[in-house]
């Protein structure tokens, strides 16, 4: 397969109206062109325009948006034009500032089962996440396909808690990627927390895809509504609770009570360390 953007979207053209929605099956018109170049900086564009369009469809039925150019990039074809040696300039938090929050929300939403847990940190990039887990003495391991993975073998099947933070929107097949944390997972009690942008409220027929974090260049390739988001929980059997803006907490075989706890303390250090209004 070509190397070439230009050829990629040659490639695309011509594909029908509509198409069925990668979380739903309903109806994804097309809903917006961004440019390729297009980041979750404040300009947008801090290196200008690449040329090249990038089609986002959104689901009547769902509200799911997403593009499928992506859908059948190679792995080289990723690391050369997304995850590449400047992705650095246009998610700069990645390295550390993200790790370290992540395991304060982390920290509280587990408060007091540091024995009981056996975690993952699904798509953990540079596994600063769970090395900093670790170092604080939670059983943690990581997984990505472009970055660090330390998977413990004997782990695999036991894992009782997933942190995927900032990984989803990143998704060309988000059912494919739910799964695939599911089949390492323990059958039993489960959570999964998932840290990506809803576009509830902020996304619309008038403001178009004019959303910071719909970014190609970022990898920001799914956008996800409340309702996407709890669909695709119930595929795979997962009760859904939105904890805040940004973070959802998926669950199995967990209380309401227990997840109301969870809820209310994760809520409560958002509101001291946001009080202003979204992290989005």
């Amino acid at each position: 397969m070509s190397n070439n953007l230009f050829d990629h979207v040659v490639a695309k053209l011509g594909k029908e109206d509509s198409t069925a929605c990668k979380i739903c099956g309903g109806a994804a018109q097309p809903f917006d062109f961004v440019d390729f170049n297009k980041t979750c900086d404040k300009s947008l564009y801090p290196s200008g325009l690449r040329g090249i369009p990038v089609l986002y469809r959104k689901c009547t039925d769902c509200g799911f948006i997403f593009t499928d150019f992506f859908d059948d990039f190679t792995p080289d074809q990723w690391r050369t034009h997304v995850y590449n040696d400047d992705y650095a300039k246009v998610d700069p938090d990645y390295d550390s500032k993200r790790p370290r929050s992540n395991v304060i929300k982390i920290n509280v939403l587990l408060i007091g089962r540091k024995k009981k847990i056996i975690g993952l940190d699904y798509g953990g990039g540079n596994g600063k996440t769970s090395a900093l887990l670790r170092a604080q003495g939670w059983a943690f391991d990581s997984y990505d396909p472009f970055g660090h993975t330390d998977m413990s073998p004997e782990r695999l099947g036991r894992y009782n808690f997933c942190s995927a933070m900032e990984v989803f929107e990143h998704s060309p097949n988000p059912v494919s990627s739910l799964q695939d944390i599911v089949g390492k997972m323990a059958s039993g009690r489960a959570m999964i927390v998932i840290g990506t942008g809803i576009h509830d409220g902020i996304v619309s027929a008038q403001t178009r895809l004019s959303w910071w974090y719909a970014a190609p260049r970022n990898g920001h390739i799914s956008l996800f509504s409340r309702r996407s988001i709890e669909i695709l929980a119930s595929r795979f059997g997962l009760s859904y609770a939105s904890i805040y803006p940004g973070t959802h907490l998926l669950t199995r075989d967990i209380g309401k009570r227990e997840t109301l706890a969870m809820r209310s303390r994760l809520n409560l250090v958002w509101r001291v360390r946001h009080p202003l209004g979204s992290d989005q």
